[in-house]
């Protein structure tokens, strides 16, 4: 069976859990249409995701994302979000985001514990990486766990994407596609509504990341119904 094509909105913590839920409602009164070749799916805090799981329970095309697990299991790790209490509830997790490893210093082997977390709640990891990070942060999964996450590449953007720039996406993505055994490859940075369908059309590419093009949840349903 063909993958579908991913949409992913990151909200990140710009918005308490109440206004997530607003956006929420305000995007499913805004797709006029859901189009069946793609899945969006929706990286939420994670005091957000049951009632967002309330709203769109049911409604096909649609998947929940957690923003970041802890890399530990159940126990003694005061403020962490183990795997398991997400388990059922969301069908991804995103690992080694830019602005985790940023301002959370996580480690590459940090990224390869939640990893082997989210596995083992049969929970998808997409693992972000520059092209800087992909290398190390291959090396330091498993086999067996290289051949289940998502990849996304998600380099630092500054200015407004050129023809260029769509040639070194395409050539990254191809890159990553071959080094790990062809697994799917999501790409995050600068995309909105005016260079979102070029990147979509990228050759091998499996979908497309969101950050500040999803703050408003209108914006990002016109974004959603142009690429079905």
């Amino acid at each position: 069976m063909t993958m579908k094509k991913i949409v992913l909105a990151n909200l990140k913590a710009y918005r308490s859990p109440k206004l997530v839920g607003e956006w929420c409602d305000a995007l499913l009164s805004a797709l006029t249409r859901m189009p069946d070749t793609l899945e969006v799916v929706l990286a939420l805090p994670d005091m957000a995701l049951g009632d967002a799981a309330d709203k769109i329970g049911g409604r096909a095309g649609f998947s929940l994302a957690a923003q970041a697990l802890s890399p530990f299991p159940q126990g003694s790790y005061t403020g962490a979000t183990p795997a398991a209490w997400l388990k059922g509830l969301v069908h991804y997790a995103l690992a080694g985001h830019r602005e985790r490893r940023c301002y959370f210093h996580e480690s590459v082997q940090d990224v390869a514990r939640e990893v082997a977390e989210a596995l083992d709640e049969a929970i998808r990891p997409i693992v972000c990486v520059e092209s800087g990070t992909f290398a190390p942060q291959l090396a330091a999964l498993r086999r067996e766990e290289q051949e289940q996450v998502f990849w996304a590449f998600t380099p630092r953007v500054t200015m407004p994407l050129q023809t260029e720039d769509l040639e070194t996406i395409a050539k990254s993505v191809a890159h990553i596609r071959r080094q790990s055994d062809d697994r799917p490859v999501l790409y995050g940075g600068g995309v909105h509504a005016g260079n979102a369908r070029s990147i979509w059309a990228i050759e091998g590419l499996s979908g497309l990341m969101l950050g500040e093009a999803c703050h408003n949840a209108s914006a990002f349903a016109r974004i959603v119904e142009s690429l079905g």
